[in-house]
């Protein structure tokens, strides 16, 4: 009957380990998930602002050519 009963023991701790390793690996794929969106998200602000930046560079120095009067603009 002590066999038996270990062998129960054995086999609840052995159901709860593996419930356990269930869980931990859910919350792996979980925080690879959104580790992934975070990044994508990231990348697309980084796009965006480097996009902005480049476009106000670009004012600048249209305004830069225009105040000399070598810009496009005033060349008439």
């Amino acid at each position: 009957m002590a066999s038996a009963q270990c062998n129960s023991d054995k086999f609840h701790s052995k159901a709860q380990a593996n419930h356990s390793v269930s869980k931990v690996e859910d919350a792996i794929q979980r925080a690879c998930e959104s580790a992934h969106q975070k990044r994508e998200h990231n990348s697309g602000f980084l796009h965006q602002t480097g996009e902005q930046m480049l476009h106000m560079a670009q004012d600048a120095v249209d305004g830069v050519k225009n105040t000399f009067g070598i810009g496009t603009k005033n060349n008439k």
